[in-house]
Formats: structure tokens, C-alpha cells, sequence
């Protein structure tokens, strides 16, 4: 039985969301390997006076890794094309994970968590930049969502992962399996990201229309009961497609061009802070430091490891909730409630453990722990997934890789400064730190409410209109040419 183009959209997004969970599994299994006797043990960081700088160092270095990463989309997406810059950052992401796996000293460690940072770095980019391009307008938000979903499934898997190698007695394979684990999803969307179609709105801009209209058929229903078996219908919304990216072709500009034009420098400063803003909230500190934010409450290296399990298994369903309701309330929307309910989670955060740390109060305890569950809920279920597909959107194709790497690199940006302080501030601040989210997160609000606007429901051709740019369709072939092509390619 063939497969409706409504399923194959939604499986290839799918499928491409594999470098997604690449990217948090990458990134959250430092969480409970930094929590393993033996990966302590074994390279000193039990004893040696400069541990707590080596921690930083081993998350710093990967989101650096990171930044580097998805900084390189802005030639190689538009060069290499979609598909051939995520099969390259998979094999950058696997080589880098089987070397954290395989290293024998602190310093080869660190050298490879940042390789392994270039790779997920890119593909947090290429993953969303795909994905919205070859959805429509009515389900971008769901399926843009799923990068999302899967991106907290990696999180999640881990998590759990970490606690099961806990037990693990021989000591290698302890921290050592864990880190190799992260090395299967990229490994199997690199064999398979050939059987995809590439992103129909790159081939056009790239004057491929043979390849763009055998891509775009495949793909082109919104629904099983569209008129995905129209073939005048799906011709005519592919010759509008051409002539509007041939318009924004028109307008091509180079990396520096898009920080001169004043609609496009809207555009990236909106981008890059709308992911800052979210990694301003303190999930992605309160991800990487769970167990020693739980050791700190007076919990044991088990239960550590079992609640912070617990609590990132939260966020893949939150992301999912997300994905369903995000085209029918609206991005902003969601963007702000999840930063007042985010705020009011720190802020409960905070009043529970000065409390603690007064009384040692078993309630106050288990306040705290409910905050951090609190926010991690109102988080994915509005503001995770939401960044990505807001960035991914407000881009016009032909700098659509460009605007979505410094996006990216927002988040990047963030996670360096938040968690390269968070030892430090910890140590010496302790739930004050909190208070710095909180400022921040307020001021995103407020950011999000007087500058972005609503793209939801929009069509990425459309959305320029939104920063004052012209929609205009160019002159491109009639829709006889583009039948002639067809009839060329079969």
C-alpha cells in the first residue's frame, strides 16, 4: 500500500529528529556521568584542587563546540545543501562521541566534547531549518514540534541510561557505554538521510526544478483528505512556490548584508534572542547540574539520579502537549506564558531554599523539588519547541540557514555564560543565582511582547510582509514549463 504524502512528511521529520536526539542526549548524559564514582575516579576529578574548573571546562567546551557547530550552517546549509551538511555533522557527532568513549585522559576528553559540541551544534540548526521547510503552513507548528519531542526524548534516554550504568560494577564500562550510546542515533540518520527528499525551497533557490518538484510532490498534503492526489492543484501551489522564492532570490544577501538591511537585522537579533531568552530561564542549568542541585537538598547519589530521570522525562511530553497546541494559540503566546510560568517556578525556587537552608525543613525540601518539576512543565510545554519554530520561520529561503544559525547561536551564547558561572555561583552564592534568571526571563517577556510578531498560520513566503518586506511574486515559467519538467524527469 502506498504512503500518503501526509505520513511521509511526517515520517521524514521524524526520522531527520534523529539528530535532535542526538543533540540532547549529547549534551544532558554529562549530567549523570559527572555524577559516576568511577568517571570521577578515573580522571582525578575526586582529588585534584582544580576539579570544579575542570566541570565547567567539560561543559563549556561542548557548548562552545556548539556555538562553532551551528555557526557553520550559515555556508555549508546553503553550499552543501540540507541533507548532505547533516549527513557531515553526524559523522563529526560520531567520531566525537566514540572518542569521549575511548579517552584516556582529562585533556582528550575535553578535546572531544568539543568536537562532539561542533556536530550537535550544527544539527540543532539543520534539524528545525529542514523540518519547517518542508511543512506547510496550517501543521509547521507540529511538525517543527516534533524536533522538540525528540530533542527531550535524548535528554530523557540519558538520564535513564546514566542511572541503569550506575550499577554497572565494571568501572569503564560504567561511563564509558553511556558515552558511546550517544553515537547510535547520528550513526543511523547518517545510513538513512539519503532515502530523504531534499528540502524542496533549497533546490528551487538553487535553480534545480526537476529535483524540487519530485521532492515537493512527495511531500505536498497538509492532510489525507487534502488534495494531495490533485496533480493541476499541487502544480499550481509549486509554480507559486518558484515565484515567490524567485522573488526573495532576488534579494540575496551575504552574511554581513543581513546585519545592513534593517528588516533582516530585526530579524536576527529577534532570532538570536528568543533562544537566548529560553536558555535563560535556567532549564538548561538546572538540566546539566540536577544531581548536585538534589545532593545539596540532602538526597543520595540513587535518588539524585532517579529524580533528575524524573524530571527530564517530563520535558518530551511537555514537547508533545507543545506541538499540539502551538499553531492554534500562537508562538508568542506561548513564548510568554511559559516565561511568567517559568518566573513563578524560580521564584518559588528561591523562597524554598533559603527556607531549607535555615530550618534543613523536610517540607521546604520537597517544595523545592516540585519547583524545578514545576518549571521544567511549564517550559516544554510552551517555550521549547516554540524557539526553534519561531526561529526557523521568520527567515525568508535564501537566508534561511544563515538567520537560523545565529539564532542558534543565541542558545549557545547562553548556555556558555549560564553554565560556565554555575559551579562558581553555586559554590558561592548558592540559590541566589536563581535571581539573575528570573531578571532575565522577565525582561524576555517584555522583549517578546513589544517585538516579535505572531508568524503562526503564515506561510514562510508570507511572513516577510510581518518585518516590512515585499511579497510579490517574480515572473517566473508558466505552469506549462513546469509540466514540461516533469515530463522530463519521468
Amino acid at each position: 500500500m502506498a504512503i500518503s504524502p501526509y505520513v511521509f512528511r511526517i515520517l521524514v521529520v521524524g526520522f531527520v529528529a534523529l539528530g535532535s536526539t542526538t543533540y540532547g542526549y549529547s549534551s544532558s548524559i554529562i549530567s549523570t556521568t559527572l555524577g559516576q564514582p568511577s568517571f570521577l575516579s578515573y580522571f582525578e576529578l575526586d582529588t585534584r584542587p582544580n576539579a570544579t574548573q575542570l566541570e565547567g571546562a567539560i561543559n563549556g567546551l561542548f557548548q562552545a563546540g556548539g556555538l562553532f557547530g551551528s555557526l557553520s550552517c550559515i555556508g555549508s546549509a546553503d553550499r552543501l545543501g540540507r541533507k548532505m551538511s547533516i549527513l557531515i555533522a553526524c559523522l563529526v557527532t560520531v567520531v566525537g562521541g566514540a572518542l569521549q568513549a575511548g579517552s584516556v585522559h582529562i585533556a582528550m576528553y575535553l578535546a572531544f566534547r568539543f568536537i562532539t559540541g561542533l556536530g550537535v551544534g550544527a544539527l540543532l540548526a539543520l534539524v528545525p531549518l529542514y523540518q519547517s521547510e518542508i511543512s506547510p503552513p496550517k501543521i509547521r507548528g507540529f511538525l517543527v514540534g516534533i524536533h522538540g519531542v525528540m530533542l527531550c526524548l535524548g535528554y530523557a534516554l540519558a538520564s535513564w541510561i546514566g542511572l541503569g550504568f550506575y550499577f554497572v560494577n565494571a568501572s569503564g564500562s560504567q561511563w564509558r557505554l553511556p558515552l558511546a550510546i550517544q553515537c547510535l542515533p547520528p550513526l543511523i540518520l547518517s545510513c538513512g538521510i539519503y532515502l530523504l527528499p531534499e528540502s524542496p525551497r533549497w533546490l528551487i533557490d538553487n535553480d534545480r526544478a526537476e529535483d524540487a518538484l519530485k521532492a515537493f510532490e512527495s511531500i505536498h498534503a497538509e492532510s489525507d483528505t487534502s488534495m494531495a492526489n490533485d496533480h493541476d492543484a499541487m502544480i499550481s501551489d509549486f509554480n507559486l512556490l518558484r515565484a515567490l522564492i524567485a522573488h526573495e532570490h532576488e534579494q540575496r544577501l551575504s552574511f554581513l548584508d543581513m546585519f545592513k538591511s534593517p528588516s533582516m537585522r530585526k530579524r536576527c537579533i529577534i532570532g538570536f534572542l528568543v533562544l537566548f531568552a529560553c536558555q535563560g530561564t535556567a532549564t538548561l542549568v538546572i538540566n546539566n547540574y540536577g544531581p548536585s542541585l538534589y545532593k545539596s537538598l540532602g538526597f543520595d547519589t540513587v535518588s539524585q539520579l532517579v529524580i533528575q530521570g524524573a524530571w527530564i522525562s517530563v520535558c518530551p511530553i511537555g514537547n508533545f502537549i507543545n506541538s499540539l497546541i502551538v499553531d492554534r494559540i500562537g508562538r508568542t503566546r506561548l513564548l510568554m506564558a511559559g516565561f511568567v510560568g517559568t518566573i513563578s517556578a524560580l521564584i518559588g525556587e528561591c523562597v524554598a531554599l533559603s527556607v531549607y537552608n535555615r530550618t534543613g525543613s523536610t517540607a521546604a525540601n520537597t517544595a523545592a523539588v516540585f519547583f524545578l518539576f514545576w518549571h521544567i512543565a511549564c517550559f516544554s510545554v510552551t517555550c521549547d519547541a516554540t524557539s526553534y519554530i519561531y526561529a526557523s520561520e521568520i527567515f525568508p529561503t535564501p537566508v534561511r540557514a544563515k538567520g537560523l544559525a545565529i539564532s542558534v547561536s543565541g542558545l549557545f551564547v547562553a548556555t556558555i555564560i549560564f553554565l560556565e558561572a554555575a559551579p562558581t555561583a553555586f559554590a558561592n552564592i548558592g540559590w541566589r543565582y536563581y535571581t539573575g534568571f528570573i531578571a532575565c526571563t522577565t525582561l524576555s517577556f517584555l522583549f517578546v511582547w513589544l517585538y516579535c510578531p505572531e508568524t503562526s498560520q503564515k506561510s514562510l513566503e508570507s511572513i516577510p510582509e510581518l518585518f516590512g518586506d515585499s511579497v510579490e511574486p517574480a515572473n517566473v515559467k508558466p505552469i506549462s514549463d513546469v509540466q514540461e519538467i516533469e515530463e522530463r524527469g519521468s
